[in-house]
């Protein structure tokens, strides 16, 4: 296997589709207006602020102006535009250290160590029951990535890959199964699990800029899929498993009926919030899953360390933690575990 670094950061825009920009801007303007009034627990909070505050400015006043020719571009640019800071990418500033076109040598080697830990990780996890074209991704906004025997793959597709395979495997059933994921970025574990599980319905709850961002990737990359968005359903009265995705806003999912998901996952953004914003989604995670709650979170940053998660635990047991160590070529320090909860009414038998 040759891997390599040296065009992974060039330019390669996708078409933009304006059809579905129109559709997420029609959906995050509906979900802009409710989240004034939500409670605060479903706010910004902590290390998300300075994000917000430093980096989203521009799309949020794009949105509020309804201008789609400029959303189109930011879209158009997403993965290398500043409002996707925060969802992808190594703990440096991207823009100046690879999407610039200067990379120092170190930096090429920081990157190259990163991806061949990652992928390590991944070929060592699935063995000989995946190929490498399980990795492949559609073309969506303008990625960066690597390549490897002359083939490109996206940046991240590895971790995302994991865990989506994972969850199909636990969940694995002949009944529709659902899975609601809090965080989900742009998106990227969203498109393995609908692309490999025809009868999975994926649920993505987030910050409206990132819904709207999942929303946009999951339209542009699953033209096959039928997927719902924040404010074209009612959510007391649909039948969500009709749906391949429904795409909401972190305080919808309030509205989702008690054991109405068969796993509820989450990658690393609890640990980065508030203790309130943490406890409602602990609760949240708890009321809403019949069989498992997963996640990948910190257990050495506060305010709520990983180990400190009050989930159910009435309901809910701790079958595994273990040490999540994708990220551990970028950060010898590392401090991630992973965590399955399992129901107590749940038999593997």
């Amino acid at each position: 296997m040759f891997l390599t670094v040296e065009n992974g950061f060039i330019e390669r825009p996708a078409a933009v589709d304006r059809a579905i920009v129109e559709r997420v801007m029609a959906s995050y303007n509906k979900a802009k207006a409710v989240q004034k009034d939500a409670p605060e627990e479903y706010q910004v909070s902590h290390m998300w602020l300075p994000i917000y505050q430093g980096f989203m400015g521009d799309l949020m006043q794009t949105m509020a102006n309804r201008d789609v020719d400029k959303l189109m571009k930011i879209y158009g640019n997403f993965f290398r535009d500043q409002s996707t800071i925060g969802i992808h990418g190594m703990p440096v500033d991207m823009q100046s250290t690879y999407f610039s076109g200067n990379i120092t040598e170190e930096a090429k080697s920081n990157y190259l160590a990163d991806v061949m830990h990652r992928m390590q990780i991944w070929l060592a996890s699935m063995g000989k029951t995946h190929k490498l074209e399980a990795l492949q991704t559609p073309l969506v906004g303008n990625p960066y990535g690597f390549y490897i025997d002359g083939q490109f793959f996206r940046a991240g597709v590895d971790y995302q890959h994991y865990y989506a395979t994972i969850i199909s495997r636990l969940i694995r059933s002949k009944q529709h199964k659902t899975v609601l994921e809090l965080g989900g970025g742009f998106g990227g574990l969203g498109h393995f699990l609908m692309r490999d599980n025809p009868d999975l319905t994926y649920i993505d709850v987030d910050l409206p800029e990132n819904m709207a961002l999942s929303a946009y990737y999951l339209l542009a990359g699953c033209p096959d899929k039928k997927v719902a968005l924040y404010g074209e359903i009612d959510l007391a009265t649909a039948d969500l498993s009709q749906y391949d995705a429904v795409v909401l806003p972190n305080f919808a999912m309030a509205e989702l009926k008690d054991d109405s998901v068969d796993m509820a996952f989450n990658s690393y953004s609890l640990a980065e919030m508030s203790l309130n914003n943490v406890a409602n989604y602990v609760r949240q995670f708890s009321r809403l899953s019949r069989k498992f709650i997963y996640h990948i979170n910190h257990t050495a940053i506060p305010p709520v360390r990983s180990d400190d998660f009050a989930f159910d635990f009435e309901k809910f047991e701790l079958i595994s933690r273990a040490p999540a160590l994708w990220n551990l070529a970028r950060n010898k320090d590392m401090d991630e575990f992973e965590y399955l909860y399992k129901s107590k009414h749940l038999s593997f038998e």
